[in-house]
């Protein structure tokens, strides 16, 4: 059975997107580091699923490393119907039902693991619902103003206490890998412990 891996680029302050989110402008911090090999990440991974202003991110990417995959292993949500329309030839589009859509993709046997690129909404919800397996998160040696009004956290804003984690709005990790790069960025593997 296929992982859900949270995989994620945040500041060191846990944010992943700056206050203005605009797909030009989400991750103006991100440091380049020639020793990850993407191309051996997305290797690893039959499935991308993310929210609608994250896949607005990779659109703005030259080159979109998710261009030209089968239209069934990237996977947006949105409710909107302009998205729909305009993206529905390139990806497969989930508008109600994230959680059943997720649950389904992680039955699915003989398949590679599943990337749940972003955003914070998303990961925050499929955390709720205890699904995620593991965060990997490259924390880069930034810290960005903004974390309590502006900029997306890791999960979303407002989590905390609700349905799925048992009101306490937290979940224990273990972690499992650990690399510190030359450019300062710390690679980091958590399995997440629901229990």
């Amino acid at each position: 059975m296929p992982l859900l891996r949270y995989n994620v680029a945040p500041t060191l302050n846990g944010l992943i997107a700056s206050p203005s989110n605009s797909p030009a402008d989400t991750t103006p911090w991100i440091v380049d580091d020639a020793t990850i090999d993407f191309a051996a990440l997305y290797a690893q991974f039959s499935a991308f699923i993310m929210g609608r202003k994250t896949y607005e991110t990779f659109l703005a990417l030259s080159p979109n490393p998710l261009a030209g995959r089968d239209k069934t292993s990237v996977v947006v949500f949105t409710r909107s119907p302009e998205k729909k329309r305009q993206w529905g030839e390139a990806v497969t589009i989930v508008d109600d039902d994230v959680v059943g859509f997720v649950k389904g993709l992680q039955q699915e046997q003989g398949k590679k693991d599943i990337w749940l690129i972003g955003g914070g909404e998303v990961a925050g919800l499929l955390m709720r619902a205890r699904l995620v397996d593991t965060v990997e998160a490259a924390i880069m040696p930034v810290v960005a103003t903004g974390a309590s009004g502006g900029g997306m956290s890791m999960f979303g804003q407002g989590t905390e206490g609700k349905e799925g984690d048992g009101g306490r709005g937290w979940w224990r990790l273990e972690l499992e890998e650990l690399e510190k790069k030359e450019t300062g960025i710390v690679m980091t593997r958590y399995r997440v412990k629901y229990d």
